[in-house]
């Protein structure tokens, strides 16, 4: 046989669910970093934030000024490099420009074949045609170990040694005529003072003659100006000597003795407390340009960017903690305050006051908190009501308890009593018809309807105490065999010419009494609406077991009344056996249907009698052995 739901045995697959637990193990390591103060508190939570948020822009804002501190440091002494390594560029030019023209000037016949009136009269034109810083033009010639100037541009140099008026241009006047090199530059006033840069000379040989022209020239300041402000240019020797250049009362420290070096031996920049200076050497010479610029102003920028990161950082962490006292007051406050009305109502005080006039998350929380309160209390009077309701049905059912007991009582005892005696009666009445007339088969006939209302009547007696006196629950049950309890059950009944048949049997624990009187109003129910003919079958499901017959089954719309009391298809039926089933059923927890999906005639299910896994120890070998303590 097969049946469904809680029907025959079968193949019943279950789904085990798996948990991932990595979320929750993450958490836990998280939450095992926190302090419990900080985890536990909102307050604390909302602090450390801040404060963190607060650090790291404290520590972005420092490392974006060191960043642009070292970068703002970089370009401006790249732009002293630069500018120095310009103006040393721009001096050399000058220079070659001006030997170029003493060379030229020179190159002229007028010194070989002209009078010396031709000669200076060749120099002026020359001063005059360039419009260069030439502050004079001398022509000398070897005389008496030294030179003596024949024609200058100055007429009261002229017939003057050269030793008298300027020593410094003897040795320049020695290499040009001697080792005939094109030009000889000289540094002939070498000190810058008083507003007035410094006097170059310039020997050249000239042409046609053993002598020398010597020009004058003032190193150019304009070729040493910058664009930049906080930018001073000074042309210095490589004693650190100035030539020319910035305005020595604004203080800059050009003069520093080995700027020479400083400049080709890989220390262009010298950085001090108060300045900072970059060095530049100038093609062909030994002078050095000084490039320098105050600190303060050269790093201003810097301190400009310090200031507005400080301001910046500043106005955050200002800004923050004016947001964090805000929200800390518009929403720790209210937490706080909630926290406290609902210990209040934990502790039973439905009266507290949550209302607020706030319409934001914090204001709905509230309200949900208002919402619960106001359930809570209509769910507790609801609960007070459905106890006193309570109440009252069990004093209710206690009379009718006791009503029932006295019923019982009645049963037992006024119905017993007289049915006895009309037993007796009967059986005195059939003796003495048989005596006197012994064919008297009408009258022996209406004897026996009379024994067997007699017989119904004892079976309603015995039903309706089945239905009074026993609990609505099994207190106490015992390892019982089906097949066992099948067969007694089978041999208390007049089975007639029915058959049983116990397809498989285990051990359940059960009222053995009451689960006897179950199987034998079930073997009565199909042989009283099949026949004396009827097969019943017993088996087992997955979660109980089922007695089926062949008969025609039980119409669909008579399965729901089935088991109520009273409701009976047969004019002998006492409507109370199926009842009675059901109420051992429920006694004993289990669940009672009758399987409409069976085909085979009548089938009702026995569900939730023991769990699909769980083992029939109970008519095994296996053996419980007791542990004795020593205790």
């Amino acid at each position: 046989m097969t049946g469904s739901g809680g029907g025959p045995r079968g193949g019943n697959g279950g789904e085990h669910g798996t948990t991932d637990t990595r979320g929750g193990e993450s958490d836990a390591l998280i939450g095992g970093l926190v302090p419990t103060f900080v985890s536990r508190n909102y307050a604390a939570k909302f602090a450390v934030a801040l404060l963190v948020v607060i650090v790291v822009l404290s520590a972005v804002g420092s490392v974006s000024y060191y960043q642009v501190h070292q970068r703002v440091e970089r370009d401006a002494k790249t732009d002293l490099r630069t500018s120095a390594s310009h103006h040393a560029d721009t001096v050399a030019a000058w220079r070659s420009d001006t030997e170029a023209m003493t060379a030229t000037v020179a190159a002229s016949p007028v010194f070989g074949e002209g009078t010396t009136a031709d000669v200076r009269r060749h120099l002026v034109a020359s001063l005059g045609a360039d419009a260069s810083p030439i502050r004079g033009l001398y022509y000398a010639e070897p005389s008496d170990g030294g030179y003596t100037v024949v024609a200058s541009t100055n007429v009261s140099a002229s017939g003057t040694s050269v030793a008298v008026l300027e020593p410094m241009w003897t040795g320049a006047l020695d290499d040009a005529t001697e080792a005939a090199v094109p030009t000889r530059t000289v540094t002939t006033s070498p000190v810058y003072g008083d507003g007035e840069p410094a006097t170059v000379a310039f020997a050249s040989p000239v042409s046609g003659s053993d002598g020398a022209l010597v020009l004058v020239a003032t190193i150019p300041t304009d070729r040493l100006q910058t664009h930049r402000a906080e930018f001073e240019t000074t042309l210095l020797t490589a004693e650190g000597e100035p030539m020319a250049g910035a305005d020595q009362t604004r203080g800059v420290p050009v003069r520093q003795a080995g700027v020479d070096e400083a400049a080709t031996g890989g220390q262009p920049v010298v950085e001090t407390d108060s300045a900072v200076t970059a060095y530049a050497p100038v093609n062909g010479t030994n002078w050095v340009v000084a490039t320098s610029a105050d600190t303060a102003s050269l790093y201003a920028t810097t301190r400009t960017i310090q200031r507005s990161l400080i301001v910046i950082v500043g106005t955050a962490i200002v800004s923050l903690s004016v947001v964090g006292v805000v929200l800390g007051r518009h929403t720790l406050l209210p937490l706080i305050r909630l926290r406290s009305r609902t210990k209040a109502m934990e502790q039973g005080d439905l009266g507290v006051d949550l209302s607020t006039t706030r319409r934001d998350e914090i204001g709905r929380l509230y309200q949900s908190f208002a919402n619960m309160r106001d359930a809570l209390r209509t769910q507790i009077r609801e609960a007070h009501d459905a106890r006193e309701a309570a109440e009252r049905s069990s004093r209710e059912l206690e009379r009718q308890n006791e009503r029932l007991d006295e019923f019982a009582s009645t049963l037992s005892h006024d119905l017993r009593n007289p049915l006895t005696v009309a037993r007796g009666h009967v059986e005195l009445l059939s003796a003495r018809l048989s005596e006197r007339d012994p064919d008297g088969d009408d009258l022996q006939t209406h004897i026996e309807k009379l024994e067997g209302a007699h017989d119904r009547i004892e079976s309603i007696i015995d039903d309706v105490l089945t239905l009074t006196r026993k609990g609505a629950s099994v207190e106490e049950t015992e390892p019982v065999p089906l097949d066992a309890v099948i067969a007694d059950a089978w041999d208390n009944i007049d089975s007639k010419n029915a058959t049983l048949d116990v397809q498989e049997s285990r051990t359940i624990h059960a009222d053995r009494s009451r689960l006897l009187r179950a199987f034998e109003n079930l073997f009565r129910n199909s042989i009283d609406h099949v026949g004396d003919d009827v097969t019943v079958s017993v088996g087992l499901t997955d979660h109980g077991f089922y007695v089926a017959d062949d008969g025609p089954g039980i119409p669909t719309e008579e399965v729901d009344d089935i088991f109520d009391y009273g409701h009976t298809t047969s004019d002998e039926g006492t409507g109370l056996g199926l009842s009675i089933v059901k109420t051992i059923a429920d006694a004993h927890g289990w669940r009672l249907y009758v399987d409409t999906t069976y085909v085979g005639g009548a089938m009702f299910v026995f569900a939730d009698v023991f769990d699909a896994d769980e083992p029939d120890w109970y008519g095994t070998d296996f053996e419980w052995v007791g542990v004795e303590s020593d205790d």
